[in-house]
């Protein structure tokens, strides 16, 4: 196994729910990077939250979707390669983590 391209990783990304449907569209038409991966909503807090109309300023937290992958790295890269030509905003926030282990209970 080389451990520079055949290492698995969680790519993580989050973004605001108006990109959602668009970027799991792009994630589905590259099942050969995205084979497969979850999609949760989830509320952005903090500083570096930008929040978009009224009601995300009164509750102090903005609407955002984190969509998980556990995929090879060159296949994170690559499909991060994708997703930067068609979704080039600082509003889609990203990060891997390297994966010990992972698999089905049966």
């Amino acid at each position: 196994m080389n451990c520079a391209t055949d290492a698995r990783v969680v790519l993580t990304l989050v973004m605001p729910v108006e990109v959602e449907d668009a970027l799991l569209e792009a994630l589905l038409e590259h099942p050969e990077l995205a084979p497969g991966f979850t999609s949760h909503r989830v509320e952005g807090l903090g500083q570096r939250v930008t929040f978009i109309g009224t009601a995300e300023h009164v509750r102090g937290s903005a609407a955002h979707c984190r969509v998980q992958l556990v995929i090879p790295h060159d296949d994170a890269e690559r499909l991060l390669g994708i997703l930067r030509s068609r979704f080039a905003t600082s509003r889609v926030f990203f990060w891997m983590v390297p994966v010990l282990a992972s698999g089905r209970l049966a």
